[in-house]
C-alpha cells in the first residue's frame, strides 16, 4: 500500500512541478539547452575485495527550475572468488528551490547478485522510492558538482531494500545543468 502511495505522490509531484514558473536564462531555448548529462561513479578495493560502479544520467529541463530524466546504474563487485554484476536504474524529478538548492524524487529499480551463507548465488530485485534535497555547485558555465541527501521512503514498510540505512548520500558531476 505504501509503495502505491509513494508512486502516486511521485506522479502528482511531477504533474504539479511541470507547471512551474519559467525563469529566463538568456539561452536560445533550443533542444541542446534543455538536455543535460551527468552521473557518478565509484571505486573501492583491497586484497580480497573490489567494487567498481558507474551511474550515468540524462535529463530534460522543462523550465529552468524543473527537470526530469533517467539514470542507469551498473556495479561490479568481487569478494574473494565470488563476483556479481549489479544493474538498474529509473526516472527522477528535480525542482530547483533556489539557484543551487533543489528537491529530488527518484524511483529506483536494482537487480543485485547475492551470496548466502551456504555460498549459493542468486539474484534479487529491489524497488525503492527516494526523496530528498541536493545542492549543485557550479564549476563553470555548464558544469556542476552535485551532492544529494536522499531518504528511502520504502525502507521499513516490508519492502526489501538494498540499503542498510534509509539515509543515502550521493555525489556526482553534471554537464549542461546551468
Amino acid at each position: 500500500m505504501k509503495i502505491k502511495f509513494c508512486l502516486g505522490l511521485f506522479l502528482l509531484l511531477g504533474i504539479t512541478l511541470s507547471h512551474a514558473q519559467y525563469r529566463q536564462s538568456g539561452r536560445s531555448g533550443g533542444l541542446s539547452d534543455k538536455i543535460y548529462f551527468g552521473g557518478g561513479g565509484g571505486f573501492s578495493g583491497g586484497t580480497q575485495y573490489l567494487n567498481l560502479s558507474v551511474s550515468p544520467l540524462v535529463g530534460y529541463k522543462f523550465t529552468e527550475q524543473f527537470s526530469a530524466g533517467i539514470q542507469a546504474s551498473y556495479q561490479y563487485v568481487r569478494l574473494s572468488s565470488w563476483s556479481a554484476s549489479n544493474f538498474g536504474g529509473g526516472p527522477f524529478l528535480r525542482y530547483f528551490l533556489t539557484e543551487n538548492l533543489f528537491t529530488i524524487a527518484v524511483y529506483e529499480y536494482l537487480n543485485i547478485g547475492i551470496i548466502d551463507p551456504q555460498r549459493n548465488d542468486f539474484r534479487m530485485d529491489f524497488n525503492s522510492v527516494l526523496a530528498g534535497l541536493g545542492y549543485a555547485l557550479p564549476l563553470g558555465n555548464n558544469w556542476a558538482i552535485e551532492g544529494m541527501f536522499l531518504y528511502c521512503l520504502t525502507q521499513g514498510d516490508g519492502t526489501r531494500s538494498p540499503y542498510e540505512s534509509p539515509v543515502i548520500i550521493r555525489v556526482g558531476i553534471v554537464a549542461g545543468l546551468f
